[in-house]
């Protein structure tokens, strides 16, 4: 499986394959793309960032640690019902173990909209 590394700035072309019974990366310059080579092919993860709408704007929130691949679309819809609550402030929890998954959504920015008359 060929595929770029995002652990650093490097983004080195990878080429994860299976000899032997072990996993073996290829490309990397440094350590880091090894281990994200073999969790890439064996537990992929993705951190979500997105925005919840509340009655007076917007904020945005994530994961607090990356999530298996396979259950992001649960954790958007569980996003998108969460509750409001009547204000926010960064590092606020949102959502505590999402989905089961002992990630927490955390409030990572607050857009409120002025009231005009």
């Amino acid at each position: 499986m060929d595929m770029i590394c995002i652990r650093c700035p490097n983004s080195c072309k990878l080429h994860v394959a299976k000899k032997n019974g072990e996993y073996v990366v290829t490309g990397n310059l440094c350590p880091r793309g090894k281990e994200y080579g073999i969790q890439e092919v064996t537990d992929p993860r993705r951190t979500i960032t997105t925005i919840k709408q509340i009655k007076n704007g917007t904020i945005s929130v994530r994961t607090d640690i990356a999530i298996k691949k396979d259950l992001y679309f649960d954790v958007l819809e569980a996003i998108k019902d969460a509750p409001i609550k009547r204000s926010y402030k960064i590092g606020d929890v949102v959502i505590k173990n999402v989905c089961g998954t002992s990630t927490n959504i955390i409030v990572t920015g607050v857009n409120i909209i002025p009231k005009t008359n």
